[in-house]
């Protein structure tokens, strides 16, 4: 049985559809996040974000990384 659910990204309040029950399917898909970039997310939101976020988040992180952490 497929789940799909509409979700708000926690983050920008975009509007999104969740397909945990075919992850193919979900907006998500196919963004790869390393597992630093993934726990920084998990830091922040305790829900799913859109692909939009993901991205950004993932950005964010590198960016943060390269001034704070690799100083």
């Amino acid at each position: 049985m497929c789940r799909h659910e509409i979700k708000n990204c926690p983050r920008c309040q975009q509007v999104f559809e969740c397909k945990p029950g075919n992850i193919a399917q979900c907006q998500c898909y196919g963004i790869a996040l390393t597992a630093e970039q993934r726990a920084y997310a998990e830091q922040r939101y305790a829900d799913c974000l859109c692909a939009a976020c993901l991205q950004q988040l993932a950005q964010e992180w590198d960016l943060f990384k390269e001034k704070y952490v690799y100083r």
